[in-house]
């Protein structure tokens, strides 16, 4: 059984490209360190907001984030998605051939599906819905940190420590949402930096 915790760098920074556009479908990846069965989604790197489907502008994405991955001796753990229809936490088609492009390069890669209505500080749970490509199927994880293993006894999913939730809520609360750039806007303005957000992992480091 799999153990996959995610810290607060990769939660926040998904949920911050959901709240930058909130408007449409975004979606990104989770980088992960493996080691004795267990995962830790240490970073997230978002791709896109303006496109959806397995493009030519994926797999160059994809390559360059697995590229920089390999240079700190991670690999691809995630990928995540968030819909336009906040009421959506099922894998859509296209993100069924997303998630499989991306494990295609690395095994155990978990899809997440970002649950809108669990962002708000109202909620005590992640806003993150997990599929594990069971029997070449991408199914949901029932009972995903909840503390228990997930149904059929494949994973079971934590956050690094108490303070993800509440620290990220407070990033939103501040609009550290702006500083957040994905590589649709790395296209338009190759200055801008969608691997790594250097100046967003660091606040987010001291929130």
């Amino acid at each position: 059984m799999t153990e996959y915790t995610i810290s607060l760098q990769a939660y926040a920074k998904a949920v911050l490209h959901c709240a930058k556009y909130p408007w449409a479908t975004v979606h990104g990846l989770f980088l992960a360190e493996k080691k004795d069965g267990k995962v830790r989604m240490v970073d997230a790197i978002p791709l896109a907001h303006n496109w959806t489907q397995l493009t030519p502008m994926f797999d160059v994405a994809l390559q360059q984030a697995q590229v920089y991955a390999k240079t700190k001796g991670w690999s691809i753990g995630g990928y995540y998605v968030a819909y336009e229809d906040t009421e959506t936490t099922q894998l859509s088609a296209s993100g069924t051939l997303l998630a499989r492009a991306v494990s295609a390069g690395s095994e155990g890669v978990v899809a997440f599906v970002i649950d809108a209505k669990k962002l708000g500080p109202g909620s005590a749970q992640p806003g993150l819905v997990p599929y594990l490509n069971v029997d070449s199927q991408w199914k949901e994880q029932s009972g995903a940190f909840s503390g228990a293993k997930s149904k059929g006894g494949a994973a079971t999913f934590v956050l690094e420590n108490n303070r993800v939730l509440a620290s990220t809520l407070k990033l939103v609360a501040e609009r550290a949402d702006i500083g957040i750039h994905d590589f649709d806007e790395h296209l338009d303005d190759v200055t801008l930096d969608w691997l790594q957000n250097n100046a967003l992992s660091e606040r987010i480091r001291t929130a």
